[in-house]
């Protein structure tokens, strides 16, 4: 829960001073860049972020019920957006004005907000008024609306940022604007404590965009609107969110996030936030082995699936993803189109994530993936013929023996794990790739004593069986989940009519099937995520350092360490990627496929019905990726991976 926090914030000032490229607002800016949002930020994480990230500040916002804590929108620091700059936080009007004169500055952010009593402070993000960046403006605050109307037209002036904030009890508003002449000239539009639907049919009337929207209380928001009538580019505008419904519309849109303001939303705290696009046409892709075009890719993988499955989305490297179909027929009302950032039971490409899990904590344990899993079972669980053989790395690569056994193909519930255990494996089957669900769903029942947590407790069984489903669900979500920006998930649908159902083709009047509730027996399959949210893990895999260190990834890719790389030769040679399958009696199917080709070029898939010929009946959804991947080169100059 927030609090109020009683203390001032200290006021925080930072210098970045990178080769200055070129000098386009940010909120004009379409160039594809990187970009973070964050929510619940202390300086202490803003200053980190800053440092590890290279990142600038463009919008920066106090939380709702804290002075300590604030939501913040970056850009990388570097090409068309590298400029000097300095954010300050918890100061009052008088050390605003001195900062901008000392940096002979100008603000681009302005948040203002009342400590107690009428004391006015700022959160503000300011960059030198000089060069290509010099306007002529303005910055005001305690103001009404017919003040800044004045001022307005007093400074042959537009806005482009306005705030509203109670202090004494009256709505009183903070502003920005600048000169409209010259190459700023716009026709534009400004709007305070409307609802929603008046700015939905202005920017309609007006041919506009929302370059800057911000709460005002009750359900309404405050907007300022630019004329599009010399073109403006994609862009988009939401309110009401949470901040993770942000990100997906972002990574849908291929756009990125001018601001995000939050405010009170009920019982919890939503978003208002307004988007550009950061979508470039294609990427070429280059590794040891040739060059792709990501276009081209998506477009091979998609179009291998439009019109022949019920549903489908699929996302390529750098691009927005691509989707269409059902993703709920009028059989299971009410109808829902596919998206991304619908959830499914991924089947099998739970297990890449299991074992993202698995290596963390084997790297915390100082533990390698060559030592035996046999101290980490539970000690009242009899151990039959060369289990003590066994090594984290034999179940991380279906290697353990246990694949050979009828059992591990359903072995997932503790208690027939706990049989897999007692019965054995025959010593010559060990190190032999023979693929078996037992092998990752095991991890579940390794991860208490890895963690160090005593089941013993428990009785063997059922109780214990609980206990550990929850421990194995609990560290998912916070230590692979939501580092990434995936919301909490489980091993089960979620309530309600927003997860996509699985059918036959063509889906016909047949009830869709959800799976079920695998909480019990997850691990080797079972979570129930999106595809924008599989897409998270796997980019991060493929392009960042939050989930592994770079030495972990290395193993994870080299050794197939719970890819499918660890028993089949197809993903294709000589990349990373999972598939994951669940089909009914009914005909109906989930197909899921995870993997990461080229040097770095993430991919994900979800389809909810069958595969199209051939893939069903000749192959699998790992031999449609790797089709499309081999029809996606294009020239250019191979290069060793980064």
């Amino acid at each position: 829960m927030r609090f109020r926090w009683i203390t001032l914030c200290l006021s925080m000032l930072v210098l970045a001073m990178p080769t200055i490229l070129g000098a386009t607002d940010d909120i004009e800016n379409s160039t594809p860049t990187a970009w973070w949002i964050y929510t619940g930020q202390t300086l202490s994480a803003i200053s980190n972020t800053i440092t590890s990230k290279n990142a600038r500040i463009i919008n920066i916002a106090v939380d709702t019920g804290s002075f300590s804590k604030f939501t913040v929108t970056y850009v990388r620091n570097s090409g068309t957006y590298a400029k000097t700059w300095w954010y300050y936080v918890g100061i009052d009007a008088t050390t605003v004005s001195h900062y901008l004169a000392i940096n002979n500055a100008r603000l681009i952010s302005l948040n203002a907000y009342d400590i107690g009593g009428g004391d006015i402070r700022f959160a503000v993000v300011m960059i030198p008024n000089t060069g290509n960046d010099a306007k002529a403006w303005w910055w005001y605050y305690n103001q009404v609306p017919s003040q800044i109307s004045t001022l307005v037209s007093a400074n042959g002036a537009r806005l482009i940022a306005l705030q509203s904030y109670v202090t004494n009890g009256t709505k009183l508003y903070a502003a920005l604007m600048i000169a409209n002449s010259g190459t700023d000239a716009r026709p534009w539009w400004w709007y305070y404590g409307v609802t929603p639907q008046t700015i939905k049919n202005n920017i309609g009337v007006n041919h506009s965009r929302v370059i800057n929207l911000t709460p005002a209380g009750n359900g309404t928001l405050n907007a300022v609107l630019e004329g599009c009538s010399s073109g403006c580019p994609s862009w988009w505008w939401y309110y009401g969110t949470d901040s993770y419904q942000v990100l997906s519309y972002a990574q849908n849109n291929g756009a990125r996030a001018l601001n995000l303001n939050p405010y009170v939303c009920g019982t919890g705290v939503c978003f208002a936030t307004t988007m550009i696009n950061d979508q470039p046409a294609d990427i070429k892709a280059c590794d040891p082995n040739g060059c792709i075009s990501e276009a081209k890719l998506r477009s091979n993988i998609c179009g291998a699936l439009s019109g022949k499955v019920v549903g489908y989305s699929c996302e390529v490297g750098g691009l927005r993803p691509w989707w269409g179909g059902t993703a709920r027929t009028s059989t299971d009302p009410p109808a829902l189109a596919m998206s991304p950032d619908l959830v499914t039971n991924i089947a099998s490409v739970s297990k890449t994530i299991t074992a993202v899990a698995i290596l963390q904590l084997l790297h915390k344990r100082g533990i390698t993936i060559d030592e035996p899993i046999s101290p980490y079972l539970y000690s009242d669980w009899s151990r039959g013929a060369n289990i003590g053989l066994i090594t984290f790395k034999e179940l991380l690569t279906h290697t353990s023996g246990f694949g050979q056994l009828s059992t591990c193909g359903n072995g997932m519930t503790y208690s027939a794990l706990e049989t897999i255990i007692a019965g054995g494996v025959f010593g010559s089957d060990i190190g032999k790739p023979a693929y078996g669900n037992c092998n990752f769903a095991l991890m579940r029942e390794l991860m208490p004593n890895l963690l160090g947590i005593n089941l013993l407790g428990y009785a063997n069984g059922s109780a214990r069986a609980s206990q550990s489903a929850s421990i194995y669900i609990n560290y998912i979500n916070s230590h692979v989940f939501q580092p990434v920006s995936v919301p909490t998930r489980a091993c089960k649908p979620p309530s309600g009519t927003h997860d996509i159902l699985s059918y036959p083709y063509p889906a016909g009047t047949i009830p869709g099937t959800d799976w079920g509730d695998w909480t019990l027996k997850c691990g080797g399959g079972g979570w129930v995520i999106s595809g924008d949210e599989i897409f998270r893990v796997i980019n991060d895999l493929a392009t960042g350092n939050t989930l592994l260190t770079s030495a972990e990834k290395k193993s994870m890719f080299s050794d197939c360490l719970g890819w499918d790389c660890a028993v089949r030769s197809d993903c294709p040679d000589p990349y990373v990627c999972k598939n994951g399958h669940l089909p009914s009696s009914s005909g109906a199917s989930v197909w899921t496929y995870a993997g990461v080709l080229g040097c770095n070029v993430p991919v994900v898939v979800v389809v909810n019905s069958p595969l199209p010929s051939p893939y069903q009946t000749n192959g699998d959804i790992i031999e449609l990726v790797a089709n499309g991947y081999k029809n996606a080169k294009v020239d250019g100059t191979a290069q060793a991976c980064p």
